[in-house]
């Protein structure tokens, strides 16, 4: 089996927004709206960075699963966990940094949780995904009726309920990348899934507003469509340009470049603003946060090639 080269690319583009959009938001205050993201009550184009990247983890979810299956199953089983427990390690050792509170669910955490929920119910027919998604979406109203959708609040991404909410996203890549690999992305049963959540889409936002930091219903089967549409974009115009290329580089290591943005930058920054006991943010202008961003991205790039040639080296 081949390694899907497009997935990769997926995966690369959405960590290095993530990468992007992490580090703005930590260095400016006056961040033009387009550039905001992690708001209440509000939507921004960086909100669906991270859903465009738990996507692109259940498409290679489906190849990791697939590869996995010629080999015995306890073996499976070990190798889950052991992929787990590393994804919950990170997310509970930088969870002061990420999430703002030791055992607060940051990006890597909530990635950790819906890897080992998919994989619990991988062997499930693509058929009742639609189902499971409808029953988790509707149950908001339960959250909303109840006066519980308050949960969320105070919580770096809505805190360890929003997991639930933003399982579908996972979920549907999995399923999706399951059809990549038996009949091509643009299979039958990839058409209808898309489809379903489409009209998914138009019968919550009815009813619910738009909200990442509550991952209401609308913005993550939003997220699922937006994601789906530049994975096929991608798909569609890979190996034109070695831009993306680039890109798949860095998507087969997105958890090396999540580290690195931390160790090496928004670590030292924090110790920085606690020694200054400034705020949490520095207050520079926002061209300026953004000029930092692309740099430590071309930095970040590097060191990996840099760790790369070192390990051949040995």
């Amino acid at each position: 089996m081949k390694r899907n080269h497009s997935i990769d690319t997926f995966r690369g583009l959405a960590i290095i927004g993530m990468v992007f959009f992490t580090v703005t938001r930590r260095l400016s205050n006056n961040l033009p709206n387009i550039l905001r993201h992690n708001e209440w009550a509000s939507i921004h184009l960086g909100d669906f960075i991270l859903p465009m990247f738990i996507f692109a983890s259940g498409l290679s979810l489906a190849y990791f699963l697939d590869k996995k299956k010629e080999q015995p199953s306890k073996k499976t089983i070990r190798d889950v966990f052991e992929r787990f427990l590393k994804l919950a390690i990170v997310g509970i050792s930088f969870s002061i940094f990420s999430a703002y509170g030791f055992l607060e669910m940051d990006e890597v955490m909530l990635s950790a949780i819906l890897f080992l929920a998919c994989v619990g119910i991988s062997k499930i027919d693509w058929r009742i995904i639609p189902a499971i998604i409808f029953i988790i979406c509707f149950s908001y109203f339960a959250l909303i009726h109840c006066n519980l959708d308050t949960i969320f609040i105070g919580h770096y991404l809505g805190g360890f309920p929003a997991a639930l909410y933003y399982f579908p996203i996972m979920l549907v890549g999995l399923y999706i990348g399951k059809g990549i690999l038996s009949d091509g992305l643009w299979c039958i049963r990839n058409q209808i899934l898309i489809f379903v959540i489409f009209i998914f889409f138009i019968f919550f936002s009815i009813f619910i507003p738009f909200n990442k930091m509550t991952a209401t219903p609308p913005f993550i089967l939003l997220s699922i469509m937006l994601s789906f549409a530049i994975f096929s974009t991608i798909d569609f115009i890979l190996n034109s340009d070695i831009f993306f290329r680039r890109l798949e580089y860095i998507g087969k290591k997105p958890l090396r470049y999540w580290l690195m943005m931390y160790l090496f930058f928004l670590i030292p920054l924090w110790f920085y603003i606690k020694l200054l006991n400034i705020s949490s943010t520095l207050d520079i202008q926002w061209y300026f946060s953004i000029l930092i961003s692309l740099i430590l991205i071309i930095i970040l790039w590097r060191l990996s090639y840099l760790i790369d040639y070192v390990n051949i080296s040995k």
